[in-house]
């Protein structure tokens, strides 16, 4: 069987990739269960395990087949394509592979490449982002025998990790709401079809979850110092390698964090009070240092690009081609002033966008229920929990105040330099899991509130 592709212009599909792909299922199952027998009867936490990875390994092959039957290939299908020249090199010239592997995007590394090999497309090769998700994708392309369904279900267990990583740090933060939490990181249902597949969005999903998880273990001074720093260095590099506009609302996110946790621990109501705005000043300061020690790797979203960048990228997606999947949050030019007076639209287009109504076919269908589910959780906790007690859950929680500080700030970033749906559903993934896992503590709190009301109510 062959499924024909926008790129080299098919997509082979042997017979031995159906029983592999149900083997895979049963094995991880299997190893899966034996892990949850340990650990549940400890923690009920784990009993979202499985589910969560059936899920996302569904995830997986529900968006590779959307890709491959109905648009005919796209992105997914490139890298893929991409990566099986490198593991046919891998085999011809394995000198040459690590030489690939290891080099840069110019003429002399892709000659290494032949007829016999198969040559990378040229729009991937040599841009430094999309070529190093070809190589992230090469040991599973490799480990999956060049099958593209086998290749994104390997891909789909292995980024899996980091979004249960990230769940199980915000469960023993709050044992009591691990149900909510499930729904809010586990079972999102943009999270699984754009965060599974073959694409840039899959590695810089789970590579921030690693990066907020390390944040924590070294905030906390829990866990292996080894493992916790090349946790945080390595995710770190990959966000930064494909999508570095991530770490730019990263870095402060967690300068707030670590500060804060550290403000709370001064007993003085009134030295705590004075200090906060000094410490603000250092974040802004100590951010803006960073990344403008880091503007090589941030290219053209370093501090000093970044405003123009925003102008750019925001015009070049109200184009034609986007066939009227486009939004509009008005005019602004490239000064701070003009970008920051579309805070709150931007925040609004990032957080709930596109609207149910606003959806054209069904993939948008699907983020347009999501996010009606959102803006109803948001609004019952708004409207049902006092002011006074949301204030105090932030005030009192720093992981959630960094939650909400990355979700925002994440929102306004990709609300103003995206003007298409089609380019905001998969770019707002990174967000999903830490806004809803803090709006579902508070829609706990609010359930808890209301069932000890109902025990002390009367009995007739």
């Amino acid at each position: 069987m062959n499924i024909p592709t926008f790129t080299y212009g098919k997509l082979p599909v042997q017979a031995w990739e159906y029983p592999a792909v149900f083997f895979i299922f049963i094995l991880v199952t299997i190893l899966g269960l034996q892990v949850v027998r340990k650990k549940s009867p400890l923690d009920p936490s784990w009993k979202y395990f499985l589910p969560g990875m059936w899920i996302k390994l569904g995830g997986g092959i529900f968006f590779a087949l959307i890709y491959v039957l109905y648009y005919g290939g796209g992105d997914t299908t490139s890298y893929f394509e991409c990566a099986i020249a490198y593991v046919n090199l891998l085999f011809e010239n394995p000198i040459a592979f690590t030489e690939a592997m290891a080099g840069g995007g110019t003429i002399e590394i892709k000659s290494l490449f032949n007829s016999r090999t198969g040559v990378p497309m040229g729009y991937m090769f040599f841009d430094d982002k999309t070529r190093t998700v070809i190589k992230l994708c090469v040991p599973f392309v490799l480990l999956g025998g060049k099958s593209y369904f086998i290749s994104t279900m390997l891909i789909s267990l292995a980024t899996y990790g980091g979004l249960w990583r990230l769940y199980r740090m915000f469960v023993r933060y709050f044992p009591a709401f691990y149900k909510n939490l499930a729904v809010a990181i586990l079972f999102m249902p943009s999270v699984i079809f754009w965060g599974s597949g073959i694409l840039k969005d899959s590695f810089t999903l789970a590579g921030t979850c690693y990066f907020i998880v390390a944040t924590d273990m070294i905030i906390n001074k829990h866990g292996s110092r080894l493992v916790k720093w090349i946790m945080l260095a390595v995710s770190g590099l990959v966000v930064v390698s494909i999508k570095p506009y991530i770490l730019i609302i990263l870095l402060p996110g967690t300068m707030v964090w670590f500060f804060y946790q550290r403000i709370k621990q001064i007993k003085n109501k009134y030295f705590r009070y004075v200090i906060v705005p000094f410490i603000y000043l250092i974040i802004l300061g100590g951010s803006y240092g960073a990344l403008t020690q880091l503007g090589g790797a941030l290219g053209k979203f370093a501090p000093d690009k970044a405003l123009e960048t925003a102008v750019v990228i925001q015009r070049d997606l109200k184009q034609e081609y986007y066939e009227g999947a486009s939004f509009d949050i008005g005019e602004y030019d490239a000064t701070v002033f003009s970008i920051v007076g579309k805070f709150p639209a931007a925040v609004v287009a990032g957080l709930y966008r596109p609207f149910l109504w606003e959806s054209r076919n069904a993939v948008m269908l699907l983020s347009g229920a999501e996010n009606m589910f959102i803006m109803i959780i948001t609004l019952l906790v708004l409207i049902r929990l006092r002011l006074k007690v949301i204030y105090r859950l932030i005030a009192d929680e720093p992981l959630i105040l960094y939650s909400f500080v990355f979700a925002i700030l994440f929102a306004f970033m990709i609300g103003v330099t995206t003007s298409n749906f089609g380019a905001l559903v998969r770019f707002k993934i990174p967000l999903i899991p830490l806004y809803m896992a803090s709006i579902m503590v508070m829609y706990g709190h609010l359930n808890s509130k209301r069932g000890r009301k109902q025990t002390k109510s009367p009995v007739n």
